[in-house]
């Protein structure tokens, strides 16, 4: 279903641009002006020469991706809103996230942001790219959703980042247990915020059931390794398996804890994964880019451009102005003559500009100006 929709999406988009072009063109220029307007009401440190800067990089930053320029201005608004100063280049990471991940804007954005907040990067595109290969890399390895990654990671990343554990080995362990579980991304991180709620709370009553437990241990992911070593060591008949479950997880996270603990040479498998991630994003998404989607907006964003440029021109702003001024003539005239008198005026007009010189028009427009 979701292709089926994508590609009447597509096709109505295509249709729209080929039957006008400059319709098409309109409607985009019109949004981009907006989002700039809304900008320069943000972020108040741009000057005029900024925005316009803005909106003639926003064409090719845009179609890079295969994206339109007011996607990649509404992610830049969105940034700014946030606060961050380099708007600009998160927006760019954001569209770099989307043309990969198959992402919308909104989970692309509040998953950059999420994140950055939780591991206090302060707006460290360079970091955030890190973290985005590496999830990109892992789930392309793993048959896992990069959606489903971003969903958990938006979610869970501050409790992962307050409990001590690094973004790689969140994004492992939660990428175990949607693979396991087959359960989404949103799922899987209220599971994981609970388990890390009571991780440590667990040691009386696992040396009750007779698990061993190293209270040495002070990093969950640690403390959960040798949970998982000490759970495979049972017979799968043994009562205590199901304590231990019972200990640190409850009835709505019991098989996503069960899962962790059963497949943690997965878990070990996709740190590795996660780790050799350099550079696999933006391959994705110049892959994606090409697509005929992606194909399609660059080619809208081409035609938006020329359209843009020729209308900025100095020549075309005077003629605009001066059949302005014309129309402004003609109604001041109309407004006084009435529906009768204007059908004559308008006719006698056309034949003056059709027949006559602009000197002779100039007269006789002038003329009938003395009532």
């Amino acid at each position: 279903m979701d292709n089926q929709n994508f590609i009447l999406k597509t096709a109505g988009k295509l249709k729209s641009l080929l039957k006008d072009p400059f319709a098409y063109a309109a409607r985009e220029l019109k949004e981009v002006n907006h989002l700039l307007n809304q900008i320069g009401k943000t972020a108040d440190q741009l000057s005029k020469a900024d925005l316009s800067n803005l909106e003639t990089a926003a064409f090719h930053k845009a179609g890079k991706y295969g994206r339109k320029a007011s996607d990649y201005l509404s992610d830049i608004q969105k940034m700014y809103h946030a606060g961050y100063e380099n708007a600009e280049a998160l927006a760019e990471l954001s569209m770099l996230a989307q043309a990969a991940g198959g992402l919308g804007a909104d989970l692309a954005n509040d998953y950059l942001i999420a994140t950055d907040a939780a591991y206090q990067l302060k707006g460290n595109t360079e970091a955030l790219s890190k973290v985005l290969d590496g999830q990109n890399h892992m789930a392309s390895r793993n048959a896992l959703s990069m959606k489903d990654l971003a969903e958990a990671t938006k979610l869970a990343a501050s409790q992962s980042a307050n409990s001590g554990i690094s973004i790689e080995q969140s994004t492992a362990a939660m990428g175990v247990m949607i693979a396991a579980t087959k359960q989404g991304g949103d799922v899987v991180a209220k599971a994981w915020e609970d388990i890390l709620r009571n991780i440590r709370q667990i040691e009386g009553e696992l040396e009750n059931s007779g698990i061993p437990y190293a209270a040495s241990l002070q990093n969950p992911m640690q403390i959960l390794e040798e949970l998982s070593k000490a759970y495979m060591a049972l017979d799968e008949s043994d009562s205590r398996r199901t304590n231990l479950i019972r200990a640190i997880g409850n009835t709505e996270n019991g098989n996503q804890l069960k899962a962790l603990l059963e497949n943690w040479d997965l878990y070990e498998k996709m740190l590795e994964d996660y780790a050799e991630g350099g550079g696999s994003a933006m391959k994705k998404a110049m892959k994606s880019a090409d697509h005929w989607e992606g194909s399609l907006n660059r080619l809208g964003n081409t035609f938006a451009s020329v359209i843009h440029n020729i209308a900025d021109s100095d020549a075309v702003t005077a003629v605009i102005h001066s059949f302005n001024g014309l129309l402004s003539v003609i109604e001041k005239i109309t407004s006084k003559l009435g529906s009768f008198g204007s059908i004559g005026i308008g006719t006698g007009l056309w034949a003056g500009l059709k027949n006559t010189g602009k000197c002779r028009m100039s007269v006789r427009i002038s003329k009938m100006f003395l009532f």
